[in-house]
C-alpha cells in the first residue's frame, strides 16, 4: 500500500531523518477548528506566493473570521476536483512557494490542509527529496500536512475538521480520512 496516495497525513519523518514519526502523533493535532483560506481561481501550475495568501486571508476577515493559533488550515484552489486520480495531478498542480509555507507556519496552525500538492519541485523529473523546501518549512516546526483533500469548495470559512489516521509504527505517513463538521 502506497502511504502517499489519496487523503492522507505526514509527519515530521517524512522528511527529517529523526523526525516525529506517524505513529507517535496525536490524533488531537488533526482534530479542531479549521479555517479554509480560499484561493481559487488558482491556475494549474500556479506558484501561490504570500500576497495569495493574503488576498485569501482579506476575504475571510471580510467575513469576520481569522486565522487563531492552534487552527487547521485548510487550503482550497479546487485543483483536486479536476485533476485527482489523472496523470496531470502532480505535474500541473498548483504548489506553494517557501516563502508562502513560511506564511502559514508564521499563522502556528496544528495541521495544514491542501487540496492540491503543494511541491513545486515535485513537478518536474529528476527531483529529490532536498528539494522539498515546503514540506521541510512545515514539517521542520512539527506542524503536520494532510495532503489529498477535496470538496473544500463545499466549506464555509469555518468548520470543525477531522483527519482521523491509521498508526503505522515507525513511518513517516498513513492513509486517513478526512471530513467537516458544518455548524447549521
Amino acid at each position: 500500500m502506497s502511504l502517499h496516495t489519496g487523503c492522507h497525513v505526514e509527519s515530521a519523518l517524512h522528511c527529517f531523518e529523526n523526525g516525529e514519526p506517524i505513529d507517535q502523533v496525536s490524533l488531537e493535532r488533526v482534530i479542531g477548528g479549521a479555517i479554509v483560506l480560499d484561493l481559487t481561481p488558482v491556475t494549474e501550475r500556479a506558484l501561490i506566493d504570500v500576497a495569495d495568501l493574503e488576498r485569501a486571508y482579506e476575504r475571510l476577515r471580510t467575513q469576520h473570521e481569522t486565522i487563531k493559533a492552534g487552527d487547521v488550515i485548510l487550503l482550497r484552489t479546487d485543483w483536486a476536483q479536476r485533476a485527482i486520480g489523472t496523470p496531470v495531478y502532480f505535474p500541473q498542480s498548483p504548489g506553494l512557494t517557501e516563502n508562502a509555507a513560511c506564511w502559514l507556519v508564521e499563522k502556528q496552525p496544528k495541521c495544514i490542509g491542501c487540496d492540491f500538492f503543494e511541491e513545486p519541485a515535485a513537478r518536474e523529473p529528476g527531483w529529490t527529496a532536498d528539494q522539498f523546501v515546503v514540506h521541510q518549512a512545515i514539517l521542520g516546526t512539527n506542524i503536520l500536512l494532510v495532503e489529498g483533500l477535496v470538496n473544500l469548495a463545499q466549506l464555509p470559512p469555518r468548520c470543525q475538521f477531522f483527519a482521523p489516521f491509521y498508526h503505522f509504527a515507525g513511518i513517516d505517513s498513513a492513509p486517513a480520512r478526512a471530513f467537516a463538521l458544518v455548524e447549521q
